[in-house]
């Protein structure tokens, strides 16, 4: 089977959709549709069952899809093998990052290294962090840039860094004057909550209702860059890691106060890939890197925090 066919099947199967596997791949949703029924009628089984709200997996298609996996996969090292041959990377590299990091930390970090090698391409994407181990875990991405919470068995942390939650206010808002501060008393102010993140979302939503104190959300979305104007302006108070706020704290209009007595000030983000699966030269080589400049922007963020 070519690598094409197994990589439109792999994204569908994913997706759970044909529309949108054509809009991640860029590719006509009749030339993906034409792909997977050529596949089935190749091996003589249904590999979805077609819902009305979408594709699911058959047996058949699971043992298809796991099969497809390791197949890209060794495809992939196959490439990298051959590039290395030449004396370079080579390949894809596929990213599952917290959001915080795909604003701030990522960008500058692909920018560099793809001036060091500009024959590696990346497939980054943003999520919650139980998600991010699932999809290194199953193979859907390389590499990881994740709270290093709970993680399971079959990850491997590559390297880790401390990187609290705090309290971020406008530099106008009363508790910007904190040196620390309570949930309790961030719970006084409006709250600006970030959906689809479990560790900010059920940690405070634990920790605020054992003092009896829920607070009002004034905002919940699974955007930050939607929460950014309304901390600036003073409108209420976020939970955030420092990555995604580094400029608005080192110019002064956001303040990043700690937050006592609080299990959110013990976290830590890392690199992690798949224990047991070899990586390719391109994985390996994005992996160690973006380690390498973890460690340098958290030291970063410390220097503006201790200011």
């Amino acid at each position: 089977m070519h690598a094409s066919v197994l990589r439109y099947f792999v994204c569908v199967a994913r997706a759970g959709s044909i529309r949108q596997a054509s809009e991640e791949l860029h590719v006509a949703s009749s030339a993906i549709s034409r792909q997977i029924l050529k596949l089935e009628e190749e091996l003589g089984t249904s590999l979805f069952e077609r819902l009305p709200n979408g594709l699911r997996l058959t047996r058949a298609g699971e043992i298809v899809l796991s099969h497809a996996r390791n197949t890209l996969h060794d495809f992939d090292i196959m490439k990298g093998e051959l590039g290395d041959l030449e004396g370079k990377k080579t390949g894809r590299v596929r990213i599952a990052c917290l959001d915080s990091l795909a604003i701030q930390f990522l960008p500058d970090r692909v920018m560099a290294f793809n001036r060091q090698h500009p024959a590696v391409d990346f497939y980054i994407r943003s999520d919650n962090y139980s998600q991010i181990f699932g999809f290194v875990a199953d193979g859907e991405v390389d590499v990881g840039l994740t709270f290093d919470l709970a993680r399971p068995e079959d990850i491997r942390r590559v390297a880790g860094v401390r990187m609290p939650l705090m309290a971020m206010v406008g530099k106008s808002h009363p508790l910007a004057r904190m040196k620390a501060v309570t949930l309790q008393e961030c719970a006084q102010f409006n709250l600006l909550l970030q959906l689809d993140n479990e560790v900010m979302s059920s940690m405070i939503a634990i920790e605020l209702s054992a003092l009896d104190r829920a607070g009002r959300t004034l905002v919940a979305t699974n955007n930050q860059m939607m929460l950014k104007p309304l901390i600036l302006n003073g409108t209420g108070v976020a939970f955030f890691t420092p990555f995604g706020l580094i400029e608005e704290l080192k110019s002064g209009d956001v303040v990043a106060v700690p937050i006592a007595g609080s299990r959110l000030q013990d976290l830590e983000v890392g690199v992690v890939v798949a224990k047991r699966r070899p990586l390719t030269g391109a994985t390996q080589a994005v992996a160690e890197f973006l380690a390498g400049e973890l460690k340098t922007f958290a030291d970063e963020i410390q220097e503006v925090l201790a200011r």
